[in-house]
């Protein structure tokens, strides 16, 4: 393209002087500005054509060092774009690597926590059994043990609750379609707000960082869409296409994002933005006062080069 450019620009510039030329030679432009000059003498205009050669000179050795700085910046400025492209590469692969180390964290938590509440709860519960069923026991030893029973279900649930905050349960039991499913339906129970959810196509075989990446996306979307749209309804489509990309999107029909709130975006959004771009992916947000929030997000399969693996936590 630059050097058709260039060749375009020369033959311009020489039908220029082939159209000079004709008219200088046929008006004979010469002649009258010789004359011209010599009823001039005195000042000094027939010495005009050499500052004009001389002006002709500096022009161009000025347009030659102009081109040659120009040059210069060109490749400093390419030089200056490639290495932003090898930090946001970096940054991008260090929030990767730091998101993995935080599951990986959390999972072996949770596998701890697991399998210490659990035997610590069953064995209260079996202490507290034992002691209601003992003939000898009173009233009280009897409402005591109910007592520590209710106590241990209770630690039994909120362990089950952190959990589920901190590794995705389904996600190893389920798999990423079920697992978004299940989530959807969840928050769909505990808030009231009706949640569509359109699932199709996707692979199962998917690696576990994208897969935590997906769900954790999906959370905090519902999440956000909970505590501030005011939304009757959401949509969340969830979609692998041809292209090697998965599409995930949320909809809903809120009050939508504020000029200031939309300038000023909560550490929610920001959390899932420097999520999609760990994995080198898309993300869209759209809204309008009184429209709704709507959330498109693209994610390359292949982005993630993590091991696949995880742990089947089983239930309390």
């Amino acid at each position: 393209m630059k050097i058709k450019q260039t060749w375009t620009d020369s033959l311009y510039v020489l039908a220029v002087a082939l159209v000079f030329w004709a008219v200088a030679t046929h008006w004979e432009l010469s002649e009258h500005i010789a004359a011209f000059s010599r009823i001039h003498e005195t000042d000094q205009l027939d010495e005009l054509p050499f500052l004009l050669i001389v002006l002709f000179l500096g022009m161009a050795w000025y347009s030659w060092r102009r081109t040659i700085a120009a040059r210069l910046e060109i490749a400093e400025r390419i030089r200056s774009e490639h290495k932003v492209q090898e930090l946001l590469k970096h940054n991008s692969d260090l929030a990767q690597r730091l998101y993995t180390a935080q599951e990986d964290e959390r999972r072996a938590l949770a596998r701890e926590l697991h399998d210490e509440m659990a035997q610590t709860v069953t064995a209260i519960r079996t202490e507290a059994a034992v002691l209601a069923t003992q003939h000898a026991a009173s009233e009280d030893v009897k409402l005591s043990a109910q007592r520590i029973a209710d106590a241990a279900q209770q630690v039994s649930q909120m362990t089950r609750h952190m959990l589920l905050q901190l590794r995705p349960l389904a996600l190893d039991s389920l798999g990423l379609s079920q697992a978004v499913l299940a989530l959807c339906q969840q928050w769909q129970a505990s808030t009231g707000i009706i949640c569509e959810c359109d699932i199709h196509t996707v692979s199962e075989d998917q690696q576990d960082y994208l897969c935590v990446t997906v769900y954790r996306l999906v959370q905090e979307a519902l999440t956000n869409v909970a505590r501030h749209s005011q939304a009757r309804s959401v949509q969340v489509f969830l979609h692998t296409g041809d292209d090697a990309y998965l599409t995930l999107g949320v909809t809903d029909d809120g009050q939508g994002l504020k000029t200031s709130q939309n300038a000023n975006q909560g550490l929610g959004l920001l959390g899932m933005r420097e999520r999609v771009a760990s994995l080198k992916g898309e993300f869209q947000l759209d809204s309008r006062p009184g429209e709704g929030v709507r959330i498109h997000i693209r994610l390359p399969l292949q982005a993630s080069e993590h091991l696949q693996g995880g742990s089947v936590i089983e239930k309390i």
